[in-house]
């Protein structure tokens, strides 16, 4: 199809990246957080945007001017920022999830603070643990991967490409692997404290005049921060590992969305 005026081509290619840049700047961790102020963040989308489209806008396919065309295929780039987005808030989620079961394997689930990100109220051991991964998220340059997938993107997953979508089987991977490694995160106080119980309830049937209700709380607290404190360079490994692994699961989510 050809427009009656080129400009109008131009503009439709720089809306459609557009808007994927400000979706994934938007749903990112830390980037998207209610913290950052909307000009940055507005900042950012519109530099991104200007620095892509000279990349990206000779290999565009002809887009339809037609209002529910171009509505659907503007849909189409929010799902697909939405999707790569995804990796890695599935990454923090893992890191909450795991602070979630710390806390309630060692009673401390009644202590929670709000969370301006979820709005809702978090175990102070889940912030902890997001405050981390926040650390951990900037340190490993995670940050610069997620900007080159979207680059790449682009590339891998053009404008209006054709969806497969057993390609997003790759996506459902990456979610069973967040439980996976919220259990690594979370095991050795869930053993410790096992054995904890195990322990206070044979001393409770042994010497039943023992309060073992008030000795059990400090004791699940006190294990618990330790061993959390002495399996901190495990839960610093196995994040930087995790988001060393988004620079190889974006672009092989992308390829097998696009049917490659």
């Amino acid at each position: 199809m050809n427009f009656p005026f080129p400009e109008i081509e131009q503009i439709i290619v720089g809306l459609l990246v557009l808007l994927r840049v400000g979706a994934i700047v938007i749903f990112l961790p830390i980037l998207g957080h209610q913290l950052v102020p909307a000009p940055v963040k507005t900042g950012l989308i519109v530099l991104l945007s200007i620095v892509i489209y000279p990349i990206v806008s000779q290999d565009v396919k002809v887009i339809p001017v037609e209002p529910i065309a171009f509505a659907a295929i503007a849909l189409q780039e929010i799902l697909i920022a939405g999707a790569i987005a995804l990796f890695a808030q599935l990454t923090f989620a893992t890191a909450q999830f795991a602070g979630q079961i710390i806390s309630f394997q060692m009673g401390m689930t009644v202590a929670n603070v709000f969370d301006p990100a979820t709005h809702s109220q978090q175990a102070v051991l889940s912030q902890l643990a997001m405050t981390l991964a926040m650390l951990l998220w900037i340190s490993t340059g995670a940050h610069h991967y997620m900007l080159l997938a979207l680059i790449d993107s682009f590339t891998l997953f053009p404008i209006d490409q054709q969806w497969h979508f057993p390609g997003l089987l790759t996506l459902t991977d990456a979610a069973s692997q967040m439980f996976v490694l919220a259990l690594k995160l979370s095991a050795p106080i869930m053993l410790l404290l096992t054995f904890l119980y195990i322990t206070l309830g044979l001393v409770a049937r042994a010497v039943p005049q023992i309060q073992v209700f008030f000795v059990s709380f400090p004791l699940t607290v006190g294990l618990g921060l330790l061993t959390f404190s002495l399996g901190m360079p495990a839960f610093i490994y196995l994040m930087h590992d995790a988001f060393n692994t988004l620079s190889l699961q974006v672009p092989l989510f992308l390829r097998h969305l696009a049917g490659n």
